[in-house]
């Protein structure tokens, strides 16, 4: 396992807290709670202020905790009953004044730390922690690349059971079963088998579909490594080639590689985005195209920086994003091509491997 510095993302917490006034961060998303401290419970409540980082837990987790935690963090063990009356003690004498929380918590939930955290005010900070996600370290860069190369070895897997006759939900399972297999954690995302007209839906749900000669094929899969998600398309044709399917090939292929050579730091997410959107729509398929270019991934398979037409975020090196061009046309079938891309001080670095010319399977 890679040895990440979880104090070192509670000091850059800080210097955040105190640009925005906070007196306090309250860390209840279970994502958040992972990357901030390293813990995968499904329960604990973590505050950060100044000079403490308070971890509550109940006592199913409180000696997991105690071992696994950096030293730096007090683990402290919620008591089995009175449990409101321990946070309005703990609120009561901590002399917050304000307090950032997660908008992605429930409103029932928000409503009961406000209630809790009388009379210090609750502030939504979303983003202090999610912009810090979307700037990898070295570490998470080491272990992204296994992800990477995980999913290339499952795309690799999947090419070779691709044959007529093999069902959607045949080959989706091969594909399931490879993300643990090949030493991965589990699937980043419920994978995406779509074959002949089914490839025009961007999401398609497997079906018993059998796989024929002359069909398209869509498999978008990934796979978890300690944590982190990869995600990888590839489109193919079985056993013969078709001149329409070729054309919206290339045309999807060269708004895939137009991306790659032209987004650099600094470029707003819009602005790639419109890289590959260009060159689709000066190829006549523009109203084919309905997703973003794009999306960031991490401890989640979809994170920021997202690259779409309404994109605001600014690409940054170590930002990791997807490229991920579509063509989808109804009744006849689609093309996705997504690469797995890392944002570098000069453009992007390509991560995945798997190949992308126009390829048609023996059938």
């Amino acid at each position: 396992m890679s040895t990440i510095n979880y104090l070192d993302r509670v000091k850059r917490l800080r210097k955040a807290m105190k640009a925005h006034g906070l007196d306090a961060f309250i860390i209840l998303d279970r994502t958040n709670t992972r990357y901030m401290t390293g813990f995968t419970g499904s329960y604990s409540t973590t505050i950060v202020d100044g000079s403490q980082i308070r971890f509550i837990t109940d006592s199913r987790y409180a000696e997991i905790a105690e071992s696994k935690l950096p030293k730096g963090f007090k683990v402290i063990c919620q008591p089995t009953s009175g449990v409101k009356d321990f946070y309005l003690s703990l609120f009561a004498k901590s002399g917050y004044k304000k307090m950032g929380f997660e908008q992605s918590i429930t409103f029932e939930q928000y409503e009961t730390w406000k209630d809790l955290a009388k009379p210090t005010t609750l502030l939504g900070a979303q983003n202090l922690i999610l912009d810090m996600r979307m700037v990898k370290d070295e570490v998470e860069l080491a272990i992204i690349k296994k992800a990477t190369k995980l999913a290339d070895s499952m795309m690799a897997l999947a090419m070779e059971n691709l044959k007529p006759g093999i069902t959607e939900w045949q080959l989706s399972k091969i594909i399931r079963r490879a993300a643990e297999d090949l030493g991965g954690e589990g699937e980043s995302f419920e994978n995406i088998v779509a074959s002949g007209t089914n490839s025009s839906r961007p999401h398609h749900r497997g079906s018993t579909r059998k796989i024929r000669v002359g069909d398209m094929v869509t498999v978008d899969l990934g796979g978890i490594v300690e944590g982190y998600c990869s995600d990888l398309t590839r489109t193919v044709m079985v056993g013969k080639s078709n001149k329409k399917f070729e054309e919206i090939y290339n045309a999807c292929l060269a708004a895939n590689e137009a991306a790659i050579k032209g987004i650099r730091p600094g470029m707003t997410s819009k602005q790639a985005d419109a890289l590959a959107r260009d060159v689709i729509k000066s190829a006549g398929f523009g109203e084919y195209f309905g997703h973003g270019l794009g999306h960031g991934v991490g401890l989640e398979i979809h994170e920021g920086p997202r690259l779409s037409p309404e994109g605001k975020h600014t690409l940054a090196p170590g930002h990791i994003i997807t490229i991920e061009p579509g063509i989808y046309i109804p009744g006849f079938g689609g093309v996705r091509i997504e690469d797995y891309a890392l944002v570098t001080d000069k453009g992007v670095k390509v991560l995945s491997k798997s190949p992308k010319n126009y390829t048609v399977l023996k059938a």
